[in-house]
């Protein structure tokens, strides 16, 4: 090999590597915002963080997050097309609780409480009993994730519609005149090969911007493949 075709190789080895490095974040809301609580869910979970994974230009996955109320629960619809197939995944996000006693609580150092919320985690659906008036309680996140049995045919056709219902031209999110507490919330995140978009948008039942509409009809798209009794309702 001539040390031209070496150095051609080598460069193109290099731009196939750039390739599937971190995305470029093309649009994505200010923070703090619910965007960053959701990658680290994802990042500790089997999903991983969608900005960071390493992926080729033809990969495509969309991410679509809905509710985040204090009354609600919060969970994830995730379509991936890699390798020419598609998937589907539901993720769930749980609330994981342990029970220490307080005085261990109040002199735990950070590394020990974040030992208790691991053990949280391993312990996760299992309810706390017989509360002692002396204890603490430890609380923690955790995603779970599994495949859904669906068809490709019905995958496709799911990201089919989420693109014509607009998630491509999503904003980061929606400017408006007034707080909004404890609302139903859509974070939508779209990885096109090496391109990374983010929206955190208000659930409204009269949508105010053709955005509130677009990410409701979004929801609505990807929400199809599951089961009645899985679908979240705003």
């Amino acid at each position: 090999m001539t040390d031209s075709l070496r150095s051609a190789f080598t460069l193109a080895v290099l731009v196939s590597q750039a390739a599937f490095a971190q995305a470029r974040v093309l649009s994505a809301p200010p923070e703090p915002s619910l965007l960053n609580i959701t990658r680290q869910w994802s990042r500790a979970s089997s999903l991983g963080d969608l900005r960071e994974l390493r992926m080729g230009s033809d990969h495509r996955e969309l991410r679509v997050w809905g509710g985040y109320g204090l009354t609600t629960g919060t969970q994830g619809v995730v379509l991936r097309r890699a390798n020419g197939q598609w998937s589907a995944f539901l993720a769930r996000v749980m609330r994981c609780e342990i029970q220490i006693p307080r005085v261990v609580g109040e002199t735990a150092s950070r590394a020990t409480i974040q030992h208790y919320a691991e053990e949280a985690r391993r312990q996760c659906g299992t309810k706390l009993r017989d509360l002692s008036p002396g204890g603490q309680i430890i609380t923690t996140d955790s995603l779970f994730v599994a495949p859904l049995s669906v068809p490709q045919s019905i995958i496709e056709e799911a990201w089919t519609t989420a693109v014509r219902a607009g998630v491509f031209q999503l904003p980061g999110r929606v400017e408006r005149n007034r707080a909004m507490d404890d609302v139903f919330m859509y974070v939508v995140e779209l990885r096109s090969g090496g391109d990374y978009r983010a929206s955190v948008i208000e659930h409204l039942d009269r949508p105010e911007t053709q955005a509130d509409q677009q990410v409701r009809d979004v929801y609505a798209a990807v929400s199809r493949i599951l089961k009645d009794d899985e679908v979240l309702k705003p």
